[in-house]
């Protein structure tokens, strides 16, 4: 069983989130105009991030990561979140929603495949989960289907909310593969590179938040969608039950730390 944390941080703790502080200091507060005033999206900021160390945070070195927990990937976000909340938020889903998805759940030929490119940012993640109507039940209400051909998948569906979507390298999807077993019947299925952008989509206003690239509408009859037949059901529902805290905690870190600057000024 897991040690828990104390609430004090520790030396290693100051120490991540101080170096990401120093970071995002330096180099995301001289966007942030230009990103309000156009909603413009640096399209070298993430191999900056991955330069320095920040991307991948909870995938091991042996894949191209930095080999930290949540806990740190939490202490990253509110560092960025205090010089640009968007990049913060545009930073969490590609690495927890994408990069530590793939990790802990894909197979190791995958993992090979996508996460040097997604560690060292030269490549950008995203994930398509939330549907219109679905509510807070987004694996039980789910419509998006996904059927087998061949040695692919083809998706049909709408999703909504997909931070990083308009720029995504790698996009992970949820669907339904067999409506019959409820939430325990979907399948996360990865688009290869390549892939036909989201059609139909436009962008999803959020006070605060224009600057972040998010899409409001989804995927429809994507082909060549890989799925790997042991990510899906009770593991996959399991596993993002686990998460469920720090992730939480991560989203909590995002408004502190953009709670920072708002008090500084």
């Amino acid at each position: 069983m897991a040690v828990p944390r104390s609430f004090a941080l520790s030396a290693d703790d100051r120490a991540v989130l101080e170096a990401a502080d120093k970071f995002a200091r330096k180099e995301f507060v001289s966007l942030a105009r230009r990103m309000d005033d156009e909603e413009w999206w640096p399209p070298d900021i993430f191999q900056k991030i991955g330069t320095a160390g920040f991307m991948g945070a909870t995938v091991p070195a042996e894949h191209g990561g930095a080999g930290m927990d949540l806990f740190s990937s939490g202490l990253i976000c509110q560092a960025f979140a205090r010089w640009n909340p968007a990049i913060a938020l545009s930073w969490a889903a590609h690495d927890n929603l994408c990069v530590n998805n793939i990790f802990r759940n894909a197979n190791e030929a995958q993992r090979r495949q996508y996460l040097p490119g997604l560690c060292n940012g030269t490549k950008i993640g995203a994930l398509g989960l939330t549907e219109p109507g679905a509510g807070s039940d987004a694996l039980g209400a789910m419509r998006t289907s996904a059927h087998r051909e061949g040695d692919h998948y083809i998706l049909n569906g709408t999703k909504i909310y997909i931070t990083n979507g308009p720029v995504a390298d790698v996009l992970l999807v949820y669907a339904k593969t067999a409506p019959e077993l409820g939430r325990q019947g979907h399948l996360g299925l990865h688009c290869r590179e390549g892939f036909p952008r989201l059609q139909g989509c436009a962008k999803a206003h959020q006070d605060g938040l224009s600057r972040q690239p998010d899409r409001r509408a989804g995927v429809r009859q994507l082909p060549r969608a890989g799925g790997q037949p042991g990510w899906q059901g009770k593991r996959r529902r399991q596993n993002r039950h686990e998460r469920a805290r720090p992730g939480a905690r991560a989203g909590g870190r995002l408004v502190r730390g953009h709670l920072r600057t708002c008090a500084a000024n």
